[in-house]
């Protein structure tokens, strides 16, 4: 008998060990909560940055509530006359996700350029931006920033 309990006491901790590498590797936990996109497609999943100029309390979470589009496109720079220049936005709409604290957006799209588009709602007037490139069988990680400064 020692020879059997011996045996599945090495078993059983072989499988832990396993468990807890699995679960240690980012990459693995990542693919395990995010499926792989479809040929041709890649992903992207973040948070909306609490929009705040001041200085945050230390309890309060760093991601805010809101609305991320996406925007089919890239970024354009127009001469608004006299040597100063105006952002211009695509206009076509992709998609679009309602953001929590606790719940991040996540898209999946075709290759190709993208804006992320953030919007705080309540009367907000600023709406921060990120240029991205979608590329098929990548994810990307990334938080649209702050920029109520």
């Amino acid at each position: 008998m020692p020879e059997k309990s011996s045996t599945a006491i090495g078993l059983v901790a072989l499988v832990l060990l396993g468990i807890g590498l699995a679960a240690s590797s980012g990459s693995f936990a990542r693919a395990a909560r995010e499926p792989l996109p479809a040929p041709g497609y890649g992903s992207v999943t973040g948070y909306l940055d609490a929009c705040s100029g001041l200085p945050r309390p230390p309890l309060a979470s760093p991601y805010g509530f809101g609305t991320v589009t996406v925007l089919s496109g890239r970024i354009r720079w127009l001469s608004a006359g006299t040597g100063q220049w105006q952002e211009s936005l695509p206009r076509n709409d992709v998609a679009k996700e309602r953001v929590t604290p606790q719940l991040p957006f996540r898209f999946v799209l075709r290759a190709g350029g993208y804006v992320l588009l953030g919007n705080y709602g309540h009367g907000s007037n600023v709406f921060p931006s990120v240029p991205i490139v979608i590329k098929a069988g990548r994810s990307i990680r990334l938080n649209i920033p702050n920029q109520c400064k």
